[in-house]
């Protein structure tokens, strides 16, 4: 077992400490820490999502300086770039959820590690 995480309720065969592991796992505290997590993901990938793609929102910002027959053009294209985006940051902040939170107990100090560190 790592220094910072718990098992992954995957890697538990034996019945009785997965029961354990399970009723931890539900309780209500485990769920409040893994609402946080989830919080806290998708604001570390909207924040990371805005450094990167900033260009893209400026763009939307220009277009109410264009003449209204061009802003249209505009917006029709920046739908799909907005979409591949969203895209983007869904995908990741699923994959950080299932790497980092789902199926591990939450130790104090997780969202620190999980944002640090990589390592929960």
């Amino acid at each position: 077992m790592a220094q910072y995480s718990s098992k992954r309720l995957s890697d538990i065969k034996n019945d009785f400490e997965r029961g354990v592991f399970l009723v931890l796992y539900n309780s209500r505290k485990q769920r409040y820490h893994r609402r946080m997590a989830a919080i806290i993901l998708v604001f570390k990938h909207v924040l990371r999502g805005l450094l990167f793609s900033w260009p893209l929102y400026l763009l939307a910002l220009a277009a109410y300086s264009i003449p209204d027959g061009s802003v249209w053009l505009v917006f029709l294209m920046l739908v799909p770039a907005m979409y591949v985006s969203w895209t983007i940051l869904n995908r990741g902040i699923r994959e950080d959820y299932g790497n980092l939170v789902e199926g591990y107990l939450l130790r104090s100090g997780y969202l620190g590690r999980m944002l640090f560190h990589g390592k929960i």
